[in-house]
């Protein structure tokens, strides 16, 4: 069989050249097709607050003004409104014309408790204006103003103190989408928590059932005052404990934001606010250590008081009404539930090994699995969890390891994820949690490190209708009687718009032999000596040629632009490796479907 490049449609065949850096491309494409129309603008409601979606971001709608350009011929708003009917004249006789660009662009000012959508379509409706829209707030992007957050390489890893870059669970990327959600509560199942934290006051859940020191139990729940959580071990009102865990944990999750003190949490509301931050519901179990006898009923406390994520950082022998709390919570009230996997280095500890619950390792800042971190194969995936800054009790600051630490990442982001879209499931948010982690070990799942390391921003991004990068393995590859396999992985993150890193390798051919990267739109199931043609040479395709290392090894590395148009394309690609044992002279890896992530 010879390598060869067969022509692919113009569109295509652009798009995966500006991909691909590295490597000759061999052959000419046609014109260039027209460039897709952009979508029409996606709005979403988060807290009551109306969100325009654009590029997997959200942008408070301003419901002030509206924009719009009459026709040629209409000469200004009163004209329009002598052109329409009676109904809509009193109804957009409420706008007010507050400026006139130099391009003839309005800007309408809107009634109190108008609805701005409705507004512009009623606009779009009277067939009398070029366009009419919505106008947004944007904001400024960046680092939280908090003093510390430099040091929060968990968030933020720029190699600071010999990091590797970019291992962390992109946090300022995430809250460039969103900082959290008031409505959603996020309960810490741990030692208690200092409410009173000045880092972590403003974010903790309050009950709107209850009134505070009344010795009444005024939402009915059981529990007489339990305005901001309960202590399950000394059965009061009071969730704080005297030991630093909880308080570390709940710092975690909803360290207040860009408030000029200590540390950031990742859904405490990053630097823009978008959205408010997350509450943390504060439920003492026991402060030095958890009491199995009471962890059932703050399971149930948090499902029945409107908390949608559970975290846990802990473990305790198996227990019958542990499991079935559990599952109650996840099943019947449809929280997302997660635990630290454990930090013996042996098997995931109870009940994180429950499948109910998402059981989360630790890295480190170099994106290594940490020595300590409990493996198994009901790891689902990892969050940083050694030398993270975090709050300590007495409004300090403490830095320490562990699983317990990289847990509460994992629910926070859930917490992100439930705030940028209400309407999703717990198996919705852990499925795109697991489909959006960065891998840092094995290409695909590995029981380290579960399905990667969280990327918080691709979550979100994906939330709120954005596509999730993939690099999906399918069909075989054979090789001749030599017994090389060529073998197609994916490095350096899932493929997405802007990412320059993503590789697809060829492993374990013969030394120095002739590879052709075949890529293409169509596959096929042509099967031949030495493997299986997965990709039509017969359809849109074309044939990049390298020459493998002398260990067999070669790559094709693609740098994904920045630009929004590229994001779901999907491209089919195979290696075709010189294999002289094999009959037809040529063998076959397995194919590898690329779907770019935006």
């Amino acid at each position: 069989m010879k390598l060869s490049i067969v022509r692919a449609p113009a569109a295509l065949v652009l798009a995966a050249m500006s991909l691909v850096s590295g490597a000759p491309a061999f052959g000419q494409a046609g014109p260039q097709a027209a460039a897709p129309q952009a979508d029409s603008p996606r709005f979403t409601h988060v807290a009551g607050v109306l969100y325009r979606v654009e590029q997997g971001e959200l942008f408070a709608v301003d419901t002030t003004v509206i924009s719009a350009r009459l026709l040629p011929g209409v000469d200004g708003w009163e004209d329009l409104l002598g052109r329409v009917p009676a109904a809509d004249r009193a109804a957009l006789g409420a706008l007010g014309v507050v400026r006139r660009s130099p391009l003839g662009v309005l800007d309408l000012s809107l009634p109190a408790g108008s609805d701005p959508l409705l507004t512009v379509a009623r606009v779009s409706g009277t067939g009398l204006v070029e366009f009419c829209e919505t106008n947004a707030i944007g904001r400024y992007t960046g680092a939280p103003n908090d003093p510390s957050f430099g040091t929060q390489w968990n968030l933020n890893n720029v190699g600071q103190s010999g990091g590797k870059v970019d291992a962390d669970v992109d946090g300022v990327e995430a809250w460039d989408i969103l900082g959290g959600s008031p409505s959603v509560a996020v309960a810490v199942v741990d030692s208690g928590s200092m409410i009173t934290h000045v880092d972590l006051a403003a974010n903790i859940w309050h009950n709107p059932g209850e009134i505070a020191a009344n010795g009444i139990d005024d939402d009915g729940n059981g529990f007489v005052d339990d305005t901001v959580g309960w202590n399950f071990d000394s059965n009061n009102s009071n969730p704080a404990g005297s030991f630093y865990h909880g308080t570390a944990v709940a710092g975690v999750v909803g360290a207040v934001g860009n408030n000029g003190i200590g540390i950031a949490g990742l859904a405490g509301g990053g630097p823009s606010g978008a959205g408010g931050a997350c509450r943390v519901m504060p439920l003492n179990i026991g402060s030095f250590s958890p009491n199995a006898a009471v962890l059932d009923d703050a399971i149930l406390y948090a499902a029945n008081n409107g908390a949608r994520v559970i975290t846990m950082s802990l473990t305790v022998p198996a227990s019958t009404p542990i499991t079935d709390a559990i599952n109650y919570a996840v099943n019947i009230k449809g929280c997302f539930v997660d635990c630290a996997s454990g930090n013996n280095g042996v098997g995931v500890s109870y009940p994180a090994m429950l499948p109910t619950v998402m059981a989360v390792a630790s890295t480190n800042r170099q994106d290594n699995k940490s020595s300590f971190s409990n493996s198994g194969p009901e790891v689902e995936v990892a969050a940083p969890g050694e030398q993270i800054l975090m709050l300590d009790l007495n409004n300090g600051y403490t830095t320490q390891d562990g699983t317990s630490f990289a847990a509460p990442h994992v629910a926070a982001l859930a917490g992100l994820l439930f705030a940028a879209n209400p309407g999703l499931t717990n198996a919705d948010v852990r499925q795109i949690i697991k489909d959006t982690a960065d891998d840092v070990s094995t290409v695909g799942f590995d029981n380290g490190t579960g399905f990667g390391r969280i990327n918080a921003a691709t979550a979100l991004s994906v939330a709120v209708g954005g596509v999730i990068g993939k690099a999906i393995v399918y069909g075989t590859g054979l090789a001749g009687t030599d017994g090389f396999v060529p073998i197609i992985g994916s490095q350096g993150g899932v493929p997405k718009v802007g990412n320059a890193a993503f590789t697809v390798s060829l492993r374990k051919a013969a030394g120095s032999s002739a590879a052709g990267f075949l890529l293409g739109s169509a596959q096929a199931s042509q099967a031949f000596k030495g493997g299986v043609l997965l990709v039509s040479v017969a359809g849109p395709s074309v044939v990049l040629l390298v020459t493998t290392s002398s260990n067999g090894n070669a790559s094709i590395p693609f740098a994904i632009p920045s630009d929004p148009q590229l994001a779901g394309l999907e491209l089919d690609t195979q290696w075709l490796v010189q294999d002289p044992a094999a009959v037809s002279g040529t063998a076959l890896s397995p194919g590898l479907q690329i779907v770019i992530g935006g």
